[in-house]
């Protein structure tokens, strides 16, 4: 009996020296889960315009288009809605859920060029939130 006591400290021992640094696994454990930060950029809202651009005449400009990021297409409106708290959490977006039967889409943002929806959407995928630019008009 005394062996096996020995044994088993002296093993436990050796897995104390062998294992160094805590895993993030450990750090789970701790209360210390990972969250990511989101760069600022994120949150910016200076590129973002809630219409198109319109001439004088009040008339809209020949741009691009109008393109937003949808990040989801939802089956179930509860589930929706609780991801568009979450996903508005976590990119500081006014996240917007539109019925386009038979689906419940998460869209947010919006920009008057492809190509800084595209940087947008690309920025965003650093950070495994994923989405898609699309075009309104």
């Amino acid at each position: 009996m005394r062996k096996i006591a020995i044994s088993l400290l002296a093993s436990a021992l050796l897995t104390l020296v062998w294992a160094g640094e805590p895993t993030d696994i450990d750090s789970l454990f701790r209360g210390k889960e990972y969250k990511p930060e989101l760069s600022p950029s994120l949150r910016d809202t200076t590129n973002v315009s809630s219409l198109p651009a319109k001439t004088k005449e009040g008339k809209e400009s020949k741009g691009n288009g109008y393109y937003v990021l949808q990040f989801e297409a939802v089956g179930d409106f509860d589930a929706a809605e609780r991801r568009r708290a979450q996903i508005s959490a976590s990119t500081g977006y006014n996240i917007q859920v539109v019925f386009d039967a038979p689906f419940y889409k998460l869209r947010g943002g919006g920009w008057t060029s492809k190509k800084a929806a595209d940087d947008k959407a690309r920025e965003l995928s650093a950070y495994n939130i994923n989405a898609l630019v699309v075009k309104l008009r």
